[in-house]
């Protein structure tokens, strides 16, 4: 890729933009499962702008820095912190709907822009680590829209996620 340094620039500037977004919105909401979510996801960021700063070195040990992990792992990540609080009704907050949509906008932005490099490298381990990364945004987008389908339609997400049947 002819100006791989100049992609890398702009990746490291969204996954910080990404950060700063969670980390401000989770300091504002008062929804314990929705800040611990977003704290979740804001630490990947961080593991993010530290795989990309390390790619020009080796790509292996890029990657090796962000061992991928499933929505499922984010998910037990978010529930350890909630502890005692699971019991509660978790309440829908017009900031926290706010900011998940914001933050479902920039993992979709990031995952386009890390195709659109994917799809320009002719080098395999740029293509590799780009399609790894989107893989990344991938996960987050989905953990965000369910999580707010949780927040604002409670019984809807357990019937669609645990399937259970309401009476």
């Amino acid at each position: 890729m002819d100006n791989l340094t100049e992609a890398l620039k702009s990746a490291l500037q969204m996954e910080k933009e990404g950060y700063d977004v969670y980390m401000s919105a989770a300091k504002k909401t008062k929804n314990t499962f929705g800040r611990l979510t977003l704290e979740t996801i804001a630490k990947k960021e961080l593991d993010h702008m530290r795989a990309i700063e390390n790619y020009a070195k080796d790509i292996d040990r890029a990657t090796a820095l962000i061992a991928p992990v499933t929505k499922g792992e984010l998910i037990n990540l978010i529930m350890k912190g909630l502890k005692a609080e699971l019991e509660k009704k978790a309440e829908a907050e017009l900031d926290l709907t706010e900011a998940y949509r914001t933050g479902m906008a920039l993992e979709k932005k990031s995952y386009n822009y890390y195709e659109q490099m994917m799809l320009k490298a002719s080098d395999p381990k740029e293509r590799r680590f780009f399609i790894f990364l989107m893989g990344q945004e991938e996960t987050h987008y989905e953990l965000l829209a369910e999580t707010l389908q949780y927040l604002d339609k409670t019984g809807d997400w357990y019937r669609e996620q645990e399937r259970w049947n309401v009476d």
